[in-house]
């Protein structure tokens, strides 16, 4: 499930971190709380779990502006209104959440306060064996795990068999069972990556998450193989950090 929140800050100009997934994390943890206190500890401090891994399954757009200005490390809202979708494939998750801040006063983003103006369910699309998504937030993987100094992969980097793996666990931590289709082929759209490149559009995004330094990429790309793990990838996620604010992605 997937919901889309239209959010007003209350103060004219307000100023947010440029990097501010953590923030954006924080605030949706504490909605869930508003939700059901219980769940969000849970989902926080356990996650759902497979060998010895532990995935959130949710994760989370970048900020949509209407109007605003960066500058150094600051984003100034010159327009009030922002939207953020999120997605999880567990229904409890988007209850719980959209219960929270049905309710809960002085909603709150790196310390400044928002209204909620409405949340809007985003109805799923028709999952393929074959199909073409574009980034909603940056994609990142890595060749050595989640260590201290991480790999990033680049995207000259072969994609598949580490995104089939970490979805496979995810697959396998939500439901306890391995998918009955495995298949997953990987490919980012060249053509896309060309035109950017020969406009010196940049692709990467270095981002600091808490004082962590992540490497992600916002292209389009085409997944083909098992529709289980297509679908999984569109709810939970495709790459690793979801929770952080990486991998949503939605048809292109």
């Amino acid at each position: 499930m997937r919901v889309k929140l239209i959010l007003t800050a209350l103060k004219q100009g307000a100023e947010l971190p440029l990097n501010y997934q953590h923030a954006v994390a924080s605030f949706i943890y504490a909605a869930l709380a508003g939700g059901s206190a219980e769940f969000a500890s849970r989902l926080h401090d356990v996650g759902y779990r497979t060998d010895g891994r532990s995935f959130k399954l949710f994760t989370f757009s970048r900020l949509n502006t209407t109007k605003a200005l960066a500058c150094k490390d600051k984003l100034i809202l010159e327009d009030p209104e922002i939207s953020l979708q999120v997605s999880s494939p567990v229904g409890e998750f988007i209850e719980h959440l959209i219960s929270g801040l049905s309710w809960q006063r002085g909603l709150q983003i790196a310390g400044i306060n928002f209204e909620m103006v409405r949340a809007e369910l985003v109805p799923p699309p028709v999952f393929h064996e074959r199909m073409k998504f574009r980034a909603l937030s940056p994609i990142t993987e890595t060749t050595n795990g989640e260590r201290e100094h991480p790999t990033f992969l680049s995207l000259t980097d072969d994609w598949t068999e580490i995104i089939q793996r970490n979805l496979m666990r995810k697959y396998q931590a939500l439901h306890g069972r391995a998918p009955e289709d495995a298949r997953l082929v990987w490919a980012w759209n060249q053509s896309y990556i060309a035109k950017a490149e020969s406009r010196g559009s940049r692709l990467s995004v270095l981002a600091d998450v808490h004082g962590i330094k992540i490497r992600g990429w916002l292209a389009p790309f085409i997944v083909e193989g098992s529709r289980e793990l297509i679908k999984l990838g569109y709810e939970a996620g495709f790459g690793a950090r979801n929770s952080m604010g990486f991998g949503m992605a939605e048809v292109d």
